[in-house]
Parts: structure tokens; C-alpha cells; sequence
């Protein structure tokens, strides 16, 4: 579905997918484009799953990670009518070869996913939940939060600091609410588009998705998704110097 400033379209939705089942979404930070989902687009959705009798999934995997404006309610939170299955990740929070998530469910859907997660294998590692399980009950768990949430959201002011100083004119880059990435528009200095600039920056090491690449149908926009939650401002400067330098000279 399209996607704008409010985040998914509920009545593009009810339009051209009127026979819809589920609804997957991830409203605390959408990937690539990084909306936060309004409460009142939280609401419409949840009116339709209530009318249709559909399901919402809710992919909440990095809202731990927010950095301006009321926290935002979950649309499982808000649910009254148990259509939201609610899924999360630790891999994001803490490292991805931790391989740990979690699920909460309606009611009635319990039983099923049980039986499907029985299917699927035993259980997830028995040596790293009751680890896990003490990280949380001690605190450890909320205080690595609040470390990581702070020193994220210095790096994206840093990436953004950086795309001003060495790429100037290449890319452009705004403050994201949430999240661990950010898209930067490649701008009007920019001789090639986002996927052949993704191909080159990647023959140098440098690891840049193409934003055209996410659309479903014509891509209005160009732009590079850029990670910043693992690099020192060092690191950043010296992979944007050697960006902007490819990007000006794509041949060379």
C-alpha cells in the first residue's frame, strides 16, 4: 500500500484490496521511508481489521529506538476487538545472532501458533532465554536501552552533519523521528541515479540500498538508505569524503 506522512494508506487499502485479510505494518518507524504512523491513521486501521474481521500484524522491531515527540501508543495497546498479533525483536536491540523474538497474540490465535511453532522446531535457544530473562529482571536490559537510544540518536545527528559537509549538493538528509537509518535524497549535484550510485558505492565497500528499489511500482523518489547506529563519527566522515568523491565521478 502507499505510504505518506501519516504512514500506511487505510483507504488506498479499502479501495483496491477491499477482500484483505491481514494487514502487516510496521508503525513505530516504516522501512525504508521511516514514517511513524499517526494515531489517527493507528485508529482508522484498527476500524477496518473490527469491520472486516481481518487481522493486523505488527512489526515493532526497533521502537525502542525514538527520539522526538510523545511516545505513541502500539496498535496492539489500543486494540479492543484482539486483531493485532504483536511481534518484536531482540535482534535489533541487542545483536542480531542473539536470534530472539516474540509474539503476543489474541487469544484465539494462540493455540494455532503454538502448534505451527512446534512444527517449525523444538524452541528458540534454551541457553539464551533464561540469560536474557536475567538481563531484563535486573534492569540491565531498560539501562542498555537508554545508553543506545542516546548515543543513536548522536550519530544521526552526526550522519546528517557529515552529508552537509562532504556531500553537499549530493545527497540531502532530514532528521528522522525514529529508528537506526536514514534516507538521503541524492540531490541536485548528483549526475547518475540512486541504483547505479548503490552499484558504485558498492564496488568501493561502501553499502548504500538504492530507495527505487523498494517500490512496488514507479519509484517517485531517489534517494540512498544509510545506516548509522555502528559507526564513530571518524568512520562516518571518511566513508561520505570517499562517497561524494564516487559520486561526483562515477567512471573513475
Amino acid at each position: 500500500m502507499p505510504v505518506d506522512g501519516e504512514g500506511l494508506s487505510v483507504d488506498y487499502g479499502r479501495t483496491t484490496a477491499p477482500d484483505a485479510v491481514l494487514a502487516a505494518v510496521t508503525p513505530s518507524h516504516q522501512y525504508p521511508m521511516g514514517v511513524t504512523m499517526s494515531l489517527g491513521r493507528r485508529l482508522e486501521l484498527l476500524d477496518w481489521a473490527r469491520e472486516s474481521g481481518a487481522w493486523v500484524l505488527e512489526d515493532d522491531y526497533d521502537s525502542e529506538f525514538r527520539y522526538s515527540g510523545k511516545p505513541l501508543s502500539a496498535l496492539q495497546g489500543l486494540d479492543d476487538g484482539s486483531r493485532v498479533i504483536y511481534t518484536g525483536t531482540f535482534s535489533k536491540v541487542l545483536f542480531p545472532a542473539l536470534r530472539l523474538g516474540y509474539l503476543v497474540l489474541p487469544e484465539a490465535l494462540i493455540e494455532p501458533f503454538l502448534k505451527v511453532r512446534a512444527a517449525l522446531d523444538d524452541q528458540p535457544s534454551i541457553a539464551m532465554q533464561p540469560v536474557l530473562a536475567q538481563f531484563i529482571e535486573d534492569g540491565q536490559f531498560a539501562a542498555h536501552i537508554r545508553r543506545m537510544r542516546a548515543l543513536y540518536e548522536e550519530r544521526q545527528e552526526t550522519l546528517i552533519r557529515v552529508i552537509r559537509t562532504e556531500a553537499d549538493g549530493l545527497l540531502e538528509a532530514r532528521p528522522s523521528e525514529a529508528g537506526m537509518h536514514l534516507v538521503a535524497a541524492t540531490g541536485p549535484r548528483c549526475p547518475i541515479d540512486d541504483q547505479t550510485a548503490s552499484e558504485c558505492l558498492a564496488n568501493d565497500g561502501i553499502i548504500a540500498l538504492a530507495l527505487s528499489r523498494f517500490y512496488a511500482g514507479t519509484a517517485t523518489r531517489q534517494g540512498l538508505i544509510l545506516g548509522y547506529s555502528g559507526f564513530t563519527e571518524n568512520e562516518m566522515t571518511t566513508a561520505m569524503r570517499k562517497a561524494a568523491a564516487i559520486l561526483v565521478n562515477p567512471a573513475s
